[in-house]
């Protein structure tokens, strides 16, 4: 009798002595976020990216804040877990070393198993019009040095060419880009190569056609191109706007429009276009959803996540504004939701 005491007494010290059962942690803690996710006093922040790796979110975007007499912009990205706590810069540039006067609009993917981030040069530099580069990294940390993209094509013609985004296609690399050549509306054009080290080649005459549900152009301009694959299907998802007449540096429409590939275009023709119902917050009464990136990690907890920036006015920072970031989520591409809500 005295044995079968003093066991259950070690049973009873072993089970109150053990921690109660962690619940699971969310894949990001909705309810206990609010916009704006990432804000810097001093730092207008947009053009944004992310990546997952093994629990940790890297976000990628334009920095724009005065440095060497003018306001630039910078290309940087920092790491979270919770959206709540911040790294400092994995990295921060402009391209200053190179004669530029800034880097700006990251996209990364990750393609053929390696992470590729996609930007360009920035500020209109006389004689050095803007060109597209990129980078590779294994683990979202560890950089290798940039090389130019598609130069072969966007060295022709004066042009200058912004927002690049790539995919992994037909065993080589698709590449979408906006090109800005004198006399010629600003266009998006298609390219493709089997190695991004190698020269580019337009896709047929490279002329993307992105259509709205009724089969018709909506009227906009069209930057900020990402590549999403997901049920089955690629989308290409943008930032459609239009200037004001009387104040050619503000916008009257500025907005995230979702594309679908018509199939056997050879990606040059997106249709069923339509813009997603963002909620109208206090950081982004003036322009509430601006070169936004979309992830479908539905995977990790049912839903596709959208990280945009928006502002609340439009004339600091080289006329770009004091953005923020933010995040809203969807379980179907049509109802959208903010944290916190």
């Amino acid at each position: 009798m005295q044995r079968w005491k003093l066991v259950l007494a070690l049973m009873l010290a072993v089970s109150f002595g053990r921690p109660a059962m962690a619940e699971k942690k969310p894949f990001i803690d909705w309810n206990g976020l609010k916009n704006p996710v990432l804000s810097y006093p001093n730092w207008s922040v947009k053009d944004t990216a992310m990546a997952y790796r093994n629990g940790t979110f890297y976000v990628f975007f334009s920095a724009f804040y005065a440095e060497r007499g003018q306001v630039r912009s910078h290309v940087v990205e920092v790491s979270t877990a919770d959206f709540k706590h911040y790294s400092e810069p994995i990295f921060n540039f402009d391209g200053e070393e190179d004669g530029w006067i800034g880097m700006c609009s990251p996209d990364v993917q990750q393609l053929y198993g390696k992470y590729v981030m996609t930007f360009n040069s920035w500020g209109d530099k006389p004689g050095k019009p803007n060109q597209l580069f990129y980078m590779t990294s294994d683990d979202l940390v560890h950089w290798t040095p940039r090389k130019t993209l598609g130069l072969n094509l966007t060295q022709i013609g004066n042009q200058r060419v912004i927002d690049a985004a790539l995919a992994q296609a037909d065993g080589g690399y698709s590449l979408v880009y906006k090109e800005q050549t004198p006399g010629i509306h600003s266009r998006p054009r298609m390219a493709f190569s089997t190695s991004l080290d190698r020269p580019f080649h337009y896709v047929g005459d490279g002329i993307v056609d992105l259509l709205m549900k009724d089969g018709k152009h909506n009227g906009f301009f069209h930057e900020n191109y990402e590549f999403l694959q997901t049920n089955g299907r690629w989308y290409m998802l943008t930032t459609d706007y239009l200037h004001n007449r009387q104040f050619h540096d503000k916008y009257d429409v500025q907005a995230p429009y979702l594309y679908a590939l018509e199939r056997g275009s050879h990606r040059l023709k997106w249709t069923r276009g339509y813009t997603f119902d963002l909620p109208q917050e206090k950081f982004n009464a003036e322009s509430i959803a601006n070169a936004a990136a979309l992830y479908d990690w539905r995977k990790y907890d049912g839903y596709y996540y959208l990280i945009y920036a928006g502002r609340s006015e439009g004339q600091a920072y080289a006329k770009r504004g004091w953005n923020q970031i933010a995040l809203a989520r969807s379980k179907d591409l049509i109802h959208w939701s903010v944290p916190g809500e």
